[in-house]
């Protein structure tokens, strides 16, 4: 979806694509918002999008991370698909995600912002704890096709942070407890730190600051890789 402005939007010549990762409840979808509408108001051509995608891939998975979608196990109860699954689907998702919306408008000259990208792959299906085996790894591998972001922004935000703010949520997902936010909180820094060592540009902000403060930290980082 395309920001309003009051200004003309400018299109570039070469427009970045920007993804904004954290935990959940860091404030990812918000920033992406703010961010999306401070640039639009200072002239700039903006599309947001986020993962899951809002195409029929990313329907299905927001389905089975609300468990709407889910496996009857050997008693009759449910549980969750499991995160090879997942993780095939996001892998799948995301391509689909790029072809539909980003790559569009980016040809056209708008700045592309997504919500969530392949960092939360590698974190969320890329963590490894004793019932499960998916790896890094093989997660990294079956993204490989993702086009690299010209910006990363990691909102970095202590779990009681993210607790307390999911508590206004109406419906929480499987990955959304003290225990497994604990355990993804240090999955994201390592992972950000593989990506940082492999040269990606990343932009760490401390998710506790204001939402204001926040979003000009970020809008400046934008802008001046826009220039």
């Amino acid at each position: 979806m395309t920001t309003p402005s009051n200004n003309v939007d400018v299109p570039m010549k070469n427009p970045p694509f920007i993804v904004v990762e954290g935990l959940d409840g860091a404030g990812t979808t918000t920033q992406t918002r703010r961010v999306a509408e401070v640039l639009s108001q200072k002239g700039h051509a903006v599309d947001i999008s986020c993962e899951p995608s809002d195409g029929p891939i990313g329907v299905l998975i927001r389905k089975m991370l609300s468990m709407e979608v889910a496996i009857t196990d050997e008693s009759g109860g449910l549980r969750p698909v499991n995160r090879e699954t997942l993780a095939l689907l996001f892998a799948a998702d995301r391509l689909h995600h790029l072809e539909d919306q980003v790559e569009p408008s980016l040809a056209s000259g708008a700045i592309a912002i997504s919500d969530r990208y392949y960092h939360s792959s590698l974190v969320y299906q890329g963590d490894v704890d004793e019932d499960d085996t998916v790896d890094y790894g093989w997660v990294r591998r079956i993204n490989e096709r993702a086009r690299i972001p010209d910006l990363t922004v990691f909102l970095e935000a202590p779990v009681e942070l993210c607790l307390e703010r999911l508590t206004t949520r109406d419906t929480r997902e499987i990955y959304e407890s003290q225990e497994k936010l604990a355990r993804l909180e240090t999955r994201y820094q390592e992972v950000m730190s593989f990506l940082e060592e492999e040269g990606q540009p990343i932009l760490r902000l401390d998710a506790s600051l204001s939402m204001e403060e926040l979003t000009e930290r970020i809008v400046e980082e934008v802008r001046s890789i826009s220039s």
